[in-house]
């Protein structure tokens, strides 16, 4: 267990300690960052060990190279792009094992409804689940990463961007406004909403 109390806020004191060497830091970062990291990456594959084989090593290398470190002005999104990167280029390697290629942009995301993100009547709430469900499979992968990194990460369309390697903000806001406007699609013919919009 870890002596370590900073609060949640100061994540410059704690990258700061974590450059120095500082274990207790790391172990911080690992804890706060992990989970996080895991939920995201595990939507790209379902090969649960090569998710933790991946961020095993990410946070290996994290440690190792701390000392080339910046300090991130956004930490979350910093290590969703670095997570990200080194988890396609494993599923590249890996494809290109069974004889394939993975372009930059070609890999699954899965996105599972979750009750909290809905505002739905009681009596309607499992057949507009299903319903947007069905639709949610509909979306391009992409689409389904910018939803997912919007409304169950709560990020910027500035940080989606950035972590989908985009070239303007603007291309994040119109992904995740057509994934929107596709899904409420469904929705309106049922007479419900989408939260958050």
């Amino acid at each position: 267990m870890t002596n370590l109390h900073i609060p949640l806020q100061d994540e410059h004191t704690l990258w700061t300690k974590l450059r120095e060497g500082d274990r207790d830091a790391f172990g911080e970062v690992y804890r706060r960052y992990f989970p996080l990291l895991f939920r995201y990456c595990i939507r790209f594959t379902d090969n649960r060990p090569l998710v933790k084989d991946v961020l095993q090593d990410f946070f290996t290398q994290l440690y190792l190279k701390r000392q080339t470190l910046a300090v991130p002005e956004r930490p979350k999104s910093y290590l969703l792009v670095s997570a990200r990167r080194e988890l396609v280029r494993r599923l590249g390697k890996e494809t290109r094992h069974a004889g394939e290629t993975l372009h930059a942009e070609a890999y699954d995301f899965s996105l599972e409804l979750s009750a909290e993100n809905l505002l739905i009547n009681r009596q309607h709430e499992e057949r507009t689940a299903r319903q947007l469900q069905r639709s949610l499979y509909l979306l391009t992968d992409r689409q389904k990463e910018a939803i997912y990194l919007r409304f169950y990460e709560s990020m910027s369309y500035d940080e989606i961007a950035g972590i989908m390697q985009m070239k303007e903000v603007k291309y994040a806001r119109t992904l995740v406004y057509r994934a929107i406007t596709e899904l409420k699609a469904v929705l309106e013919k049922d007479g419900h909403l989408l939260a958050g919009h």
